[in-house]
């Protein structure tokens, strides 16, 4: 059952990507490509998306919890919202064939596309507390290579159609679909979730640096996506063989790096990897992006999906850390996007001709890519874990005493949770502290202390930090 959960929520996750990675309108209603581009409507759609999750999110403040819980696990609003937005879609479509679009309903579309995001984004925020964070990490991984996926099929099986032009609202909505059925067969899983984090490997300190380079990524890349003369007008989906070999490289790596860090009892995402990456791909964009825009194309449309991916972590994760609200976190991630968006649109909106746009984008990319640089060395500087730098022998004998303690997890069959708390037992933290740690309850904390103390046969901490003790020493005689 975990396992089914698992897809589900991945399949929704790869769903709800597309929201703010394929062009928004319907393709008949407004084109995308180079020749018809204007910057006034996408700029305003971006706009009013913009303000619409901002009203939301000051909703959401005002009512706080009890809100955001009714929403997030309310089938009628996740179902409603979807519903919503298709019949608004097609409604786009018919008056395009029809000839003349009011200009209310352009205005409504994405007010309507703002209120379905932030339900489904309180939906999945929500679920995903309900997973343990390395199982929440692999989740978030295989919906990328499932987003892509879907987004093919979807392409293959519409285009023909006389519904082509509303590919992209109908993979909007499959997310609701999606989380309906986790819904239902989650009916036995417990009430109160457990709000853990999505990304512990990540300290609360390098979260900031982490969203800033993602931002910084995301604004460099999609000026050249939406604005340069090369690129504008190329989707996801339909850029040829280089852009699949691209993505059938860098999802299915970025897969494997969660499931061994799944395997090892951990969630980890790679973020320094990521990163150098995206810099490299901004530089080579700016510099040789006319002998080589095949190439550079390709390769910003594949990475752009991953970097929103990580800054939805890095947003929860740093949000996580200062005690904010779990949904407050849910609707910052995508307001964020939605306002590099406004400001990409916003230099569309000055009237350059395409060789003067081209200048403008290479020199955005060139000092996105500068400030990403600096970024990377704050980024690492304060350690993506949160750790300080400690002296050779001190961090063997960390990493020593933290295989002895998932050692001794496996051996007596403690859950993940339990071993989390048999770790910050060990290390002397109040259970008070470990429920703050953890997100979690006093009592709850008291619960898994009594269960991981009858599995391993003790009856006291300092019974339990003896035998850890013991372990430890058994190995330096080994030695």
């Amino acid at each position: 059952m975990n396992k089914l959960r698992i897809l589900l929520l991945a399949l929704a996750y790869a769903c709800f990507w597309s929201l703010f990675v394929l062009f928004p309108y319907p393709a008949n209603v407004l084109p995308e490509s180079h020749a018809s581009y204007v910057a006034g409507p996408v700029f305003a759609s971006n706009l009013i998306t913009l303000v619409t999750m901002a009203l939301m999110g000051g909703v959401l403040v005002v009512f706080r919890d009890s809100l955001a819980e009714r929403v997030a696990g309310s089938t009628a609003a996740i179902v409603g919202s979807g519903a919503l937005l298709l019949a608004c879609a097609a409604a786009l479509v018919a008056s395009a064939d029809a000839g003349a679009v009011p200009r209310w309903m352009m205005a409504a579309y994405p007010a309507i596309m703002a209120l379905y995001g932030v339900v489904i984004a309180l939906a999945l925020a929500a679920a995903s507390r309900r997973l343990t964070p390395r199982d929440n990490a692999v989740v978030l991984a295989l919906s990328l290579l499932l987003s892509f996926l879907i987004g093919e099929v979807i392409v293959a099986l519409t285009d023909p159609l006389p519904t082509g032009d509303i590919s992209n609202p109908l993979m909007f909505a499959l997310s609701s679909i999606f989380l309906v059925i986790l819904g239902h067969i989650g009916c036995d899983a417990p009430k109160a979730p457990l709000p853990s984090r999505l990304a512990p490997s990540l300290s609360g300190r390098a979260a900031v640096p982490a969203t800033a380079i993602l931002l910084c990524y995301l604004l460099g890349s999609g000026a050249f996506m939406s604005l340069s003369s090369v690129a504008r007008g190329e989707t996801w989906f339909s850029d040829g063989w280089i852009h699949c070999a691209f993505a059938l490289v860098l999802y299915p790596a970025f897969c494997l790096f969660t499931l061994a860090a799944w395997r090892q009892r951990r969630a980890a995402f790679p973020w320094l990897g990521f990163f150098i990456l995206c810099i490299a791909c901004l530089y080579c964009t700016a510099l040789l992006y006319s002998p080589l825009a095949v190439l550079c194309r390709a390769l910003i449309l594949s990475s752009r999906p991953m970097a929103i991916t990580l800054l939805w972590v890095a947003v929860q994760e740093g949000m996580g850390a200062r005690d904010l609200p779990w949904w407050l976190a849910a609707v910052a991630a995508p307001m964020l996007i939605v306002a590099v968006d406004c400001a990409i649109h916003t230099v569309g909106l000055i009237g350059l001709s395409p060789g003067q746009m081209d200048s403008v984008v290479n020199a955005v990319m060139l000092v996105t890519a500068f400030a990403m640089t600096l970024g990377m060395l704050w980024f690492v500087r304060l350690r993506p874990d949160g750790a300080e730098p400690a002296s050779s022998e001190c961090a063997a004998g960390a990493a020593d005493v933290s295989e002895i303690l998932a050692a001794m997890a496996d051996a007596h069959g403690l859950s993940e949770r339990e071993g989390e708390v048999l770790g910050l037992l060990y290390r002397g933290n109040t259970q008070k502290k470990i429920a703050e740690r953890l997100f979690l309850s006093v009592s709850s904390v008291q619960t898994y202390a009594k269960s991981l103390y009858r599995k391993l046969g003790v009856h006291s901490r300092q019974e339990l930090i003896d035998m850890v003790n013991e372990a430890a020493n058994g190995n330096d005689r080994a030695r």
